[in-house]
């Protein structure tokens, strides 16, 4: 039946099989457990400006790396609703943080994602409160006109009661009393 294996002979055949095993699947199979993602890019992108750039990148991050999939709707989140963001969309932004409870309710981005959902709720709803009072406006300002008009047609009124009061009193003193 062959020789005897020896313990050293039985560690190669086995280092052997691992080298096989690696090289066939690759790192790929490794890669949701060893390695983790960097968002080294994606931070850059958003620190310069290039907000789409950054959410692409995040969104990618995401894909990649499922399990790490939380911190990248975070700052996605974030990202869109960044007062310097010229495309800020606080309903976008919600959906996101929205997304981040739903998908990944132990997240430690659990906390700071219900605070901003609670922010950008109150948000919505005083823009929303701002844009009924701009619709509002315009009929307010005519109707503020309207009342300036009578105002002024009232104080001209007064000015001629005033007017016919002094020549009334000018008549009076002007004619001599009745005994």
């Amino acid at each position: 039946m062959g020789p005897k294996r020896t313990r050293q002979g039985k560690h190669l055949y086995f280092f052997l099989a691992c080298l096989i095993l690696t090289g066939v699947s690759g790192c790929a199979g490794f890669q949701g457990v060893i390695s983790t993602p960097d968002y080294w890019q994606a931070d850059q992108q958003m620190a310069a400006g290039h907000y789409e750039a950054a959410i692409d990148r995040y969104r990618e991050i995401g894909r990649l790396y499922p399990r790490a999939a939380d911190e990248g709707l975070f700052k996605i989140g974030c990202i869109q609703a960044h007062p310097r963001n010229p495309k800020k969309d606080y309903g976008k932004a919600l959906e996101s943080f929205r997304q981040l409870v739903a998908e990944y309710p132990g997240s430690a981005y659990r906390v700071p994602t219900d605070a901003f959902i609670a922010v950008l709720v109150d948000l919505a709803g005083r823009e929303k409160d701002l844009a009924n009072r701009d619709r509002g406006a315009p009929a307010l300002k005519r109707q503020v006109d309207a009342l300036e008009r009578q105002l002024d047609a009232l104080q001209k009124q007064i000015e001629q009661m005033k007017e016919i009061d002094r020549s009334r009193e000018e008549k009076r003193r002007q004619t001599p009393p009745r005994k």
